[in-house]
């Protein structure tokens, strides 16, 4: 399982680059106004948390596998040059599920304010455009419908979960719940079908790859 490596890997780059190189950087190092280096130190915050959530989702997803699901963890899309998907699931039933993992704080709830993903006071509504384009270039690669799903690590979820133009938005304990709810009738041969498919148009990400 690869769940989480290439933000992982790419946390790890951002935190060498904002490593003081030069006169001038590691004077303003020294007397705390290296801006580069506490922008590329925050963005691999960022980035090292969306790695955490992945890993916690991919080991709540393990119980599926027992259960005749299968799972690609951190696949590149087609068609979208930097875009991975966290995870692409197939249930038994050869319904496909992706569920983004997001890692946001405690302190605030996620919530719909005026029809848009609002986290606390921030607005995050550019996430649900981006899983809806993901899980519809996934879509059309595997030639059938995927259900894009936020899974929220953290962060009290308004309701216990929501929907928003079409994406459930839940917490991410309450995932697997959700999965199963959804997987529909068994059809093993089209779930086997959509599997070997996925394994082989889904091509593992590698950041800064071509």
């Amino acid at each position: 399982m690869s769940a989480g490596r290439s933000a992982g890997e790419r946390a790890a780059a951002l935190r060498a680059q904002a490593v003081p190189r030069g006169l001038k950087r590691r004077v303003l190092a020294v007397v705390g106004m290296d801006r580069e280096g506490a922008r590329l130190n925050a963005e691999a915050g960022r980035w090292a948390a969306g790695e955490k959530g992945e890993r916690r989702t991919a080991a709540m997803l393990v119980p599926l596998g027992a259960e005749g699901w299968a799972g690609f963890y951190d696949r590149r899309i087609p068609g979208l040059d930097r875009a991975n998907a966290d995870h692409v699931l197939v249930s038994p039933g050869a319904r496909v599920f992706m569920p983004d993992s997001k890692m946001w704080h405690a302190r605030a709830r996620v919530r719909v304010v005026r029809g848009r993903l609002v986290h606390g006071d921030v607005d995050k509504d550019r996430q649900v455009d981006g899983v809806l384009t993901e899980a519809e270039m996934v879509g059309k690669a595997l030639g059938t419908a995927v259900t894009p799903i936020i899974a929220v690590h953290n962060a009290p979820v308004d309701g216990g979960g929501f929907m928003l133009r079409g994406v459930p938005v839940v917490p991410a304990d309450r995932l697997v719940e959700l999965l199963r709810r959804n997987a529909g009738r068994p059809n093993p041969a089209e779930a086997r079908r959509l599997a070997l498919l996925a394994d082989r148009k889904l091509l593992r990400y590698v950041e800064g790859g071509t």
